[in-house]
């Protein structure tokens, strides 16, 4: 049965608390049924962006030494080779993710992307890495995805080992409708993760350079992903998951628990 308005305490590193009350929708109730099993299990450093990720150069080459692979150039940081660093993460995650304290091939990831678009201000991350285990789960999220974003509200981010259709266009990935179909994704993957937003955002149009691009891979691409659209919303806006009613700031904050009332 659906639960209504359960009540959820989300508390943050300048020891602030709020209250938040669950949004009425199946995919909510499915995501505080894992935040039950995980409330009492502290939250990753890495997904939940505890940790500095600036230095890109000493986190790739610790992640060489764990992979135990010889470092390419990055002396200079183009797309180019952001996207070469991407795929070698992508090639190496199955085996280094089978492997004893691998948190730095999460690290990787995460510096990859802040150097593609820098921390994002406008949410704050919080998840719990391999600790969620076998709450991760299939579903179709995309139909729950929000007109807007409101500032403060707890939402459910994307979480694929992939780039959004847009994102992979302007990061320049090749023009091959295989290599998009895999490394494009919608969102399909449940983890009990959540972000909080500390902007209002209504999700811009998508580029019409990209929508001509995107018209000669769409179709397969939707068929692919067992999908019928992919559209603004679907690129930059996200499922609802939880309301408030606090207008502060909380930019720059870190999410340092959250429970059931």
């Amino acid at each position: 049965m659906m639960q209504r308005n359960k009540k959820i305490k989300v508390s943050f590193n300048n020891d602030l608390e709020l209250i938040y009350h669950l949004h009425n929708s199946a995919l909510a109730n499915i995501w505080i049924e894992k935040i039950k099993h995980l409330q009492n299990v502290a939250l990753d450093p890495v997904e939940s962006d505890h940790e500095d990720f600036s230095n890109i150069h000493s986190i790739y080459n610790e992640f060489c030494r764990f992979a135990d692979m010889d470092p390419v150039d990055i002396s200079t940081l183009d797309q180019g080779k952001l996207n070469q660093l991407h795929k070698i993460y992508e090639d190496k995650h199955k085996t280094l993710s089978t492997k004893k304290d691998n948190s730095v091939l999460y690290r990787f990831h995460r510096a990859i992307h802040f150097y593609e678009s820098g921390m994002n201000a406008s949410k704050i991350r919080a998840g719990w890495g391999k600790y969620e285990g076998l709450l991760t789960t299939e579903f179709q999220c995309n139909k729950f995805y929000e007109d807007k974003i409101i500032r403060n509200n707890i939402y459910l981010p994307w979480a694929e080992l992939g780039k959004k259709p847009q994102t992979y266009w302007e990061n320049k990935e090749p023009d091959d409708q295989e290599r998009f179909n895999t490394l494009a994704k919608p969102h399909t993957t449940f983890r009990a993760q959540f972000i909080i937003a500390t902007s209002n955002i209504n999700p811009r149009p998508l580029e019409n350079n990209f929508i001509k691009w995107f018209t000669k891979y769409k179709e397969e691409w939707l068929n692919f992903h067992n999908i019928t659209k992919w559209d603004h919303l679907d690129e930059y806006s996200a499922p609802l998951l939880a309301e408030t009613d606090y207008n502060g700031d909380l930019v720059g904050l870190k999410v340092k628990k959250i429970r059931l009332c």
